[in-house]
């Protein structure tokens, strides 16, 4: 295929079949400004469905033979005549791939068949989603989010660790059939990896090779067109990890400046250590957080734990094969363990290993029971162990502090003082962080 970027100023595909042939998938900075053409906005959502599917595993060759498999009598038009291809044939999926490229990337093109059947395979590929354990966290992450998306605004979701609230956010977006992306903030401290990590679950050039700031203009590109939502998780690793005095929190500022500044919805998914870092950042920089705060559309606060009736969902969709005795010992054991729900992840995972290692495919009740009493059980038992002199020793420095500086060491420990005041970070005597 020769290269398109010297095409004539006008043609309607001028850089755009270069672009496309990228070995991963549509570049949704080229997809945005197409999308851009297109009203209503509902219209555009099948496009971002087939640029996110083009850079999973088998690209736009699987999502085209998926669609054909679904929808065999499909009529194609070329050069005004209808003509049709056996199902399963070579030819055919290409050329339906062919057209996907089009219609992403030219969509003023008259493709109405290749779009009816986009959108018809789109909402059966949403329908046939595989359910998950529904518990109290995931529906109210679930409603954050979708507010979130509706609003167009910045939504702050936090609770503890190991309560579910990552793996309900990333059910979300992959349910949203790329119209909500889920990002992993990198716990590093550069604009790289950060912009990286971004372009990637968006779907734009993030070579090593380029520059902060290019992958940023990108990343701006497709963000400020206004039909994604971008999902943040461990949000707390937004704010600088390595102290440097004066150094403002570019992440921060970035998010509120590009984004929420230009009407995109964004979510940050973080724990409590988030405010604490904040503070930090406050007393060793100078940065004051009214203009962050001021920002916040709203604050989804979690539950601390989740109930039994919860965890035995959760246990029962990990081990299907087991019973309701071992559903309901796996809920009593995570129910006490501070690993929480990473307990029976681990139990699940330990059960299937020692099946497999006897040739069954599904862990039964009797492995479960076997994977808590040889290994998880005994090994979370060494680790409080060696935990609790670490922790002893801290509550005895703790309790020699002056009492002036133990308000300051209660907010960066392990339990973070909040208020229930939806409109309030946390309790903090500066000022600085007083409700919007």
């Amino acid at each position: 295929m020769s290269s398109t970027r010297y095409a004539k100023e006008g043609s309607p595909l001028r850089q755009e079949r270069f672009a496309s042939s990228f070995e991963h998938g549509l570049l949704a900075n080229l997809v945005a400004k197409r999308c851009a053409e297109i009203d209503p906005s509902a219209d555009r959502a099948a496009i971002w469905f087939a640029q996110s599917e083009s850079w999973e595993s088998g690209g736009l060759d699987f999502l085209a033979s998926e669609i054909l498999r679904r929808c065999p009598l499909v009529e194609w038009r070329k050069e005004e005549v209808a003509w049709q291809m056996p199902l399963g044939s070579y030819g055919m999926i290409r050329a339906l791939v062919a057209n996907l490229e089009r219609l992403c990337l030219d969509p003023r093109s008259a493709l109405a068949d290749t779009w009816e059947a986009l959108d018809d395979y789109r909402g059966k590929w949403i329908s046939e989603r595989p359910a998950y354990a529904e518990t109290a966290v995931s529906r109210s992450v679930t409603a954050a989010l979708e507010y979130t998306q509706s609003a167009r605004s910045l939504t702050l979701i936090d609770g503890p660790a190991r309560i579910g609230k990552s793996f309900a956010a990333r059910a979300f977006c992959e349910e949203s059939a790329g119209l909500a992306r889920f990002v992993q903030t990198p716990c590093s401290n550069d604009e790289s990896s950060f912009f990286r990590a971004i372009g990637q679950s968006l779907g734009v050039s993030s070579s090593l090779k380029l520059k902060a700031s290019e992958m940023r203009a990108r990343v701006e590109e497709v963000l400020q067109a206004g039909d994604l939502m971008l999902v943040l998780d461990e949000a707390h690793y937004l704010w600088p990890q390595q102290w440097q005095r004066y150094a403002s929190p570019s992440r921060v500022n970035w998010i509120m400046t590009a984004l929420v500044n230009c009407n995109v919805p964004v979510a940050l998914v973080t724990t409590p250590q988030f405010y604490a870092s904040q503070q930090r950042v406050e007393r060793l920089t100078g940065w004051t957080s009214e203009q962050f705060i001021g920002r916040i559309g709203h604050i989804e606060r979690l539950p601390s734990k989740l109930g039994r009736a919860d965890l035995v969902k959760v246990a029962k969709a990990l081990l299907p094969a087991a019973d309701t005795a071992a559903w309901v010992a796996l809920a009593a054991y995570a129910d006490m363990s501070k690993k929480h729900l990473a307990s029976i992840d681990a139990i699940s995972k330990r059960a299937a290993w020692l099946a497999s290692q006897d040739g069954k495919q599904s862990a039964t009740a009797a492995y479960v029971r076997r994977a808590m009493k040889e290994s998880v059980i005994p090994s979370d038992t060494a680790l409080a162990e060696s935990l609790a002199p670490a922790w002893q020793r801290r509550r005895n420095s703790f309790a020699r502090l002056p009492r002036e500086a133990r308000g300051y060491a209660a907010a960066t420990g392990p339990s973070i003082p909040m208020v229930d005041d939806s409109r309030s970070l946390i309790t903090e005597p500066r000022g600085s962080l007083a409700s919007t």
